[in-house]
């Protein structure tokens, strides 16, 4: 058996026991937000604790896909919230969840391989310091972030009549899926290619933009919004957490990796200077 197998295995295992912790205050709580929010809070603290004995925060990587689709499930099932736009909403976020988990898994290495940006931390701070990063910073916060992602998808949950208007939400869903995976296809072929070489991927989608896979993911969770504020325009506003997700890639995720990149990638300056930092734009000649 690989280190690989052997490491999916064990976060099968370790989320298997993280929704199963979950469940308890699930099942025990009425309202649906706050059930929800109690489900999402208690699988993330197993996940924390089981980080405070192996130290790999990686294994919190799969909750940013694996969680949503099966919080949207237990909904759909303890509320019997069965309708058009509940079976769509979970389609579209199944789909969406199985193609980036599928990457991950296709990414990941085996226990012990823990994110570079995790590391950076682990190596810089002291270990009760690195100990409330790992809990609030890199655990808790962004599970807050992807549960104020999916307010809109639970409203729409609970909205029984369908309405054509959410179609245009639905096709940015879609075409983000879409992107999302021309990009990591893209991207891993580049890399096996030119392994060793350090060269910046300017081919397919990445020719236009330096981080096409974020503008995927900021791109599908402004679908579910759309497809929220369709169903429910006079409240549009609640659906507004999404926003946290597009402030966290554009503030957080794409800044890191632009220093991670420049650190590592000779070209990479010459790169930049050419290629949109988000947006599919042609390139500088």
């Amino acid at each position: 058996m690989t280190e690989k197998t052997k490491g999916l295995i064990w976060n099968l295992v370790l989320y298997i026991a993280a929704f199963g912790a979950g469940l308890i205050p699930f099942l025990m709580i009425d309202p649906i937000f706050i059930a929800s929010a109690a489900f999402t809070i208690a699988a993330t603290l197993v996940i924390f604790i089981v980080t405070c004995f192996y130290p790999d925060t990686s294994l919190y990587d799969p909750y940013w896909s694996v969680e949503p689709p099966v919080l949207l499930l237990l909904l759909l099932i303890r509320f019997r919230l069965w309708n058009p736009n509940s079976i769509l909403m979970l389609f579209f976020v199944t789909v969406w969840a199985t193609r980036l988990t599928a990457n991950w898994i296709y990414t990941y290495r085996g226990l012990g391989h823990e994110d570079w940006r995790y590391a950076q931390y682990r190596e810089k701070l002291s270990k009760p310091a690195f100990f409330l990063i790992n809990l609030f910073g890199l655990q808790l916060i962004p599970t807050f972030v992807v549960y104020m992602g999916m307010v809109g998808a639970i409203f729409v949950l609970q909205q029984p009549e369908f309405s054509w208007l959410t179609i245009p939400g639905y096709i940015v869903m879609l075409a983000a899926i879409l992107l999302e995976h021309i990009s990591d296809t893209s991207i891993h072929s580049f890399l096996e290619e030119h392994a060793g070489e350090h060269k910046s991927c300017n081919v397919s989608v990445w020719r236009y933009s330096r981080h096409p896979n974020y503008l995927g993911e900021m791109s599908f969770w402004t679908g579910i919004f759309l497809v929220y504020a369709a169903l429910y325009p006079g409240t549009w506003y609640m659906g507004l957490g999404f926003l946290l997700i597009i402030l966290l890639f554009l503030f957080v995720s794409i800044p890191m990796m632009e220093r991670h990149n420049k650190e590592r990638r000779a070209d990479y300056e010459e790169y930049r200077r050419k290629t949109s930092r988000l947006l599919l734009w042609p390139p500088k000649e």
